[in-house]
């Protein structure tokens, strides 16, 4: 019975995950979304508790999947991973994972009261993941924090922009280009 049971909210919670990346969430509503997933109001909000609840487990789930599909979980060595990262970390199955993000994080930017613990944490995981890169590649720890905020800026800002203008060879060209740059500036950390 425990088994049926946790087989049933997985593939409930498969479902909320396949409707909010297809629906989005402005518009997400828990009686809806129960029917449209074949469970109860009630069992949503058992399992759930909130609407807020329920988007922050969807938000943390797909986020892991995202950094286990571009390989960023293991120990980063260099900032030469980079390229590697965005090559597996954009691709036309993740831009939905990507589009779902970038509209939590500006409802989480909107009212932070509700979301705001979701601010914190994709806000300090990604610059922390970036910070252990660039001084893993040599930059001196009282630059790291600033430059992996460029590098967490450049590549948010690179994948809203593919998002929006689907010109993935100008943004992979910008993303390259972008590396370039910061090549150029490794040079400056040993001087």
């Amino acid at each position: 019975m425990v088994w049926l049971q946790a087989h049933a909210c997985h593939g409930a919670f498969q479902g909320v995950r396949v409707e909010a990346l297809e629906h989005g969430l402005a518009d997400l509503a828990m009686r809806p979304l129960a029917t449209a997933v074949g469970v109860s109001h009630g069992t949503l909000l058992h399992h759930f508790g909130s609407k807020e609840n329920l988007v922050t487990e969807v938000i943390q789930r797909l986020r892991m999947r995202l950094a286990d599909a571009a390989d960023v979980t293991s120990s980063p060595n260099s900032t030469g991973n980079l390229a590697y990262w965005w090559q597996r970390s954009t691709t036309s199955q993740h831009l939905p994972v990507y589009r779902l993000l970038f509209e939590v994080y500006a409802q989480a930017v909107r009212q932070p009261e509700r979301y705001g613990h979701y601010l914190q944490q994709v806000v300090h995981d990604s610059l922390r993941l970036m910070e252990n890169l660039v001084e893993a590649g040599g930059c001196p720890p009282a630059r790291a924090p600033l430059v992996a905020s460029v590098i967490v800026a450049q590549a948010r800002g690179l994948q809203l922009d593919l998002l929006a203008t689907g010109d993935r060879e100008r943004v992979d060209g910008s993303f390259a280009l972008f590396l370039d740059m910061l090549t150029m500036l490794k040079h400056t950390w040993h001087q």
